[in-house]
């Protein structure tokens, strides 16, 4: 008997556009669905917070949607409105992909959202992650603690945006130039003048530039004379040759000319 492979049982994929998943989860969770949104080709549904794990279930179990990848979730500060928690689910047969979104309860005092973890065991961690950044609890969720990006006594939530970096209030920010206050005045001299407190910052960067003014014009000077140097040395090099041969010649003629009888009798 042939074996039947199961590409040829299944049907085939079909991508959805966004606006066919939105209507679909709209049309089967009439009471979970508050909005949809299309933008950049990327679908976002706004869910009701309650029903966020049927959400999520019905997109990974529903045939056309087939999400089986939970890609990821991540916390964001709606400031006064409380914290969004956006999840992203991935088909990986379908290739399509939808962003569920739920904005916990409880406000910014007690942010709650209950787990993803019944449905996708890959929430596990992100749902650590969202606590420990943002301080949101996951109702039925494992075990968020101990606290994965920070130490289990750290106080506060870094993420969020009312979050106080206590190092700036401790240290002076890096760089920050504050003007150093004089500890003694100014003492006065024997005259009863007041003592001179030296050049000011204008004077002193007056006369560095002179003094780079004064390096710049000797370094131009010496390399003039260098270069004088070089030019008198192969001019008397090319000069040397013809000004050998008269001297041989008239010291020839000089001796020739002697005559060493007359010169013996004077």
């Amino acid at each position: 008997m042939p074996t039947v492979r199961s590409s040829e049982t299944s049907p085939p994929a079909t991508r959805l556009a966004p606006e066919a998943i939105a209507a679909l989860l709209a049309e089967r969770l009439p009471e979970a669905v508050t909005a949809t949104t299309v933008a950049h080709g990327q679908l976002t549904v706004d869910v009701v917070p309650e029903h966020l794990p049927r959400a999520a279930a019905l997109c990974k179990r529903e045939k056309a949607l087939a999400m089986d990848f939970f890609d990821m979730m991540a916390g964001v500060d709606a400031g006064e409105d409380g914290f969004h928690v956006v999840t992203r689910l991935y088909s990986t047969r379908h290739r399509h992909a939808v962003l569920l979104r739920a904005l916990a309860e409880g406000g910014r005092e007690a942010p709650r959202l209950p787990s993803l973890t019944g449905v996708y065991r890959g929430a596990n961690w992100h749902e650590r992650e969202a606590y420990d950044m943002y301080g949101i609890v996951f109702d039925g969720h494992p075990g968020l603690e101990p606290r994965i990006l920070t130490v289990e006594n750290f106080e506060g939530w870094p993420l969020r945006k009312d979050f106080l970096l206590t190092t700036r209030e401790i240290k002076p920010w890096p760089g920050e130039k504050v003007p150093k206050a004089k500890e003694e005045p100014a003492k006065a001299d024997a005259g009863g003048e007041p003592a001179d407190d030296g050049p000011s910052e204008e004077e002193k960067a007056a006369a560095k530039k002179a003094k780079a003014e004064r390096a710049k014009q000797k370094a131009a000077e010496m390399r003039a004379k260098k270069r004088a140097q070089r030019e008198a040395e192969a001019g008397g090099a090319q000069g040397s040759p013809g000004e050998a041969a008269p001297e041989a010649g008239g010291e020839g003629r000089g001796g020739g000319g002697d005559e060493p009888g007359k010169g013996e009798g004077a």
